[in-house]
């Protein structure tokens, strides 16, 4: 043991001298360092950069790190710092702020010595330190899906690529609230949807210019990187106006009109509808090559019956009840002789289930809403394109019988009691009737 603690204290006292005797003063100043890095990585926030040594003595031999460069040094002689980031296992993890357009901003790794004392180790001599450039954006495309529709109500899959110096790029797609924070946008004739985070185009023809829509993507952290994004509307599609109501089905005036449209190049429906109490408008324009329309007014569904109660169940008879006769006989020789003799009495009846509630009638569906639609002339030739429809709700259905309650029990005793009767079910409630299909009504105007 004491040999052991000799030759522990002699290592003890030796280590520092080892761990220190590579890198003499004279061995630094020949020493010559570089650091490399993938060039297929980029170099921006979040991604890790692979990185390697190479050393060249004063005669000129050279030796590099294993990993990256496929070297046979290894890292464990290196203590590796980063300024903006982290370093493991021969990779950097960028972690700078992501905030500021980095052109001709870099990252620091200074590179020393490691120290070694058991299982402890720290940096020893400083052997050089190196700037690794920023990769930074130098333009960004607005990206689309292909072909997509091209009309108001539209749904448009949307991106953004950004072009970085290297000539390297990446894509980012729409959701736009999680993967395009990047960027700020102006919309033209588009918004966001609300339902599915993308582009969605206006409503309303009406509101848009030029049969044009434009959505502007500027680069959040240098905003005089832009794209523009110019789409020429065909108001090719198949619309559906669907109004539905609580009550009876409202009535609906439509107008319809014919328009040549000179910036497209193609003749247009232009469909107003007016919800008749409300007042409230819709605007539809349909190519007349390849659109159509259809408009409905749909009644409110009559409510369904409500399902009848179960009656409840019957309550079991008391047990009979019991009773004890003693009776004392005086025998011929002087002696008492006692019997006692207990007797159950008859059980009690149980009382019978009540009967189950009924089930209630469905409400009668409420009529469909009257459509009128007045068209010019030149619209004779494309009233197929439009089709209308008034749509009654249905009745609603009866309600289902209450269970009659079970009878009870009869009551223990001598005989037992009856049992009670079961209720009787309650009745299917009837189904509502549907309601009356509103008028649809065609009227050409004057010319």
């Amino acid at each position: 043991m004491k040999f052991f603690i000799t030759i522990l204290i002699s290592l003890i006292w030796c280590l520092p001298t080892i761990a220190q005797s590579p890198v003499s003063n004279t061995k630094a100043s020949t020493q010559k360092y570089l650091l490399e890095y993938d060039p297929a990585v980029l170099r921006i926030k979040g991604n890790s950069l692979p990185i390697g040594i190479v050393a060249v003595s004063g005669n000129g031999q050279k030796s590099q790190t294993e990993g990256f460069l496929n070297g046979a040094d290894n890292w464990s002689k290196y203590k590796i710092e980063v300024d903006s980031g982290s370093y493991s296992n021969g990779k950097i993890k960028i972690k700078g702020s992501g905030k500021g357009y980095k052109k001709g901003d870099s990252l620091t790794v200074t590179v020393y010595t490691k120290k070694s004392f058991l299982f402890f180790s720290s940096k020893g001599n400083l052997l050089f330190r190196q700037k690794i450039p920023y990769n930074y954006e130098t333009s960004i495309n607005i990206l689309t899906t292909g072909n997509f529709s091209k009309a108001p109500g539209d749904h448009v899959q949307f991106g953004v690529r950004k072009y970085f110096d290297n000539k390297m790029f990446i894509d980012k797609w729409a959701p736009v609230k999680k993967n395009l924070k990047d960027f700020v946008f102006l919309f033209n004739g588009v918004h966001v949807s609300k339902s599915k985070d993308d582009l969605k185009i206006d409503n309303d023809p009406t509101k848009i210019e030029n049969d044009k829509i434009q959505l502007i993507a500027k680069l959040a952290k240098n905003t005089a990187i832009t794209d523009t994004l110019n789409v020429l509307l065909d108001y090719v599609a198949s619309y559906d106006c669907n109004i539905q109501s609580n009550g009876s089905g409202h009535d609906l005036n439509v107008t319809a009109d014919i328009y040549q449209d000179s910036v497209i190049n193609a003749q247009l429906l232009k469909i107003k509808i007016e919800i008749g109490d409300t007042h409230k408008i819709y605007n539809y324009w349909i190519n007349t090559h390849g659109g159509s329309i259809a408009i409905s007014s749909k009644g409110a569904d009559g409510s369904d019956g409500l399902n009848g109660t179960d009656g409840l169940a019957g309550t079991p008879g008391t047990p009979g009840t019991v009773s004890t006769d003693v009776e004392t006989v005086t025998n011929s020789d002087g002696t008492t002789t006692t019997t006692t003799n207990t007797v159950t009495g008859q059980g009690g009846d149980g009382s019978n289930g009540q009967d189950g509630g009924n089930g209630q009638d469905g409400d009668t569906g409420r009529n469909g809403g009257n459509i009128t639609i007045n068209y010019s002339p030149g619209v004779t030739p494309f009233l197929n394109l439009i089709k209308t429809i008034s749509i009654p709700g249905k009745g609603g259905s009866g309600g289902r019988p209450g269970n009659g309650g079970t009878g009870g029990s009869g009551g223990a005793g001598n005989p037992n009691g009856n049992n009670g009767l079961n209720g009787q079910s309650g009745r299917f409630g009837s189904d509502g009737a549907d309601g009356r299909m509103g008028n649809v009504t065609f009227t050409m105007t004057n010319p």
